[in-house]
């Protein structure tokens, strides 16, 4: 009989264990330091290209508008692209998930020839974020 409620005991602590198991949540702050509202921002693991769209409902502000998305993932690096209602864009590369809570999405230089912007990884920490340079 000690032997059963033993392996009931063992059998009940790995399905308990199991239940909590699953994707870790990360919550990222946004502000958008840019002129335009954002119209879109998603994001995947760092080098992923299955992108979750992140803004629910309405657009983002420019000028200091701020909202917090959840973003779904083991991994601390991701990739986080916006677009402006201008029709603009800008990719944040490996934003650490794990180590920054926000994100300043800060104003794309002069439109040149491209409207896609990278943001630079030197700036990364001093701006909770990159700001993109094209």
């Amino acid at each position: 009989m000690r032997r059963s409620s033993v392996i009931v005991l063992v059998i009940a602590a790995c399905s308990a264990t199991s239940a909590f198991a699953g994707e870790r949540t990360h919550y990222l702050d946004l502000i958008n330091r840019a002129h335009d509202r954002l119209v879109s921002v998603s994001a995947t693991p760092a080098g992923g290209t299955a992108w979750e769209e992140l803004l629910q409902g309405e657009p983002l502000a420019g000028g200091g508008g701020a909202v917090t998305v959840q973003v779904a993932g083991d991994q601390c690096l991701h990739d986080v692209r916006v677009e402006f209602a201008n029709g603009r864009r800008a990719l944040y590369p490996a934003v650490d998930l794990c180590r920054h809570r926000g994100l300043r999405i800060q104003p794309l230089p002069a439109a040149r020839q491209a409207s896609t912007a990278v943001a630079a990884r030197g700036e990364a920490e001093a701006a909770g974020g990159v700001p993109p340079a094209e």
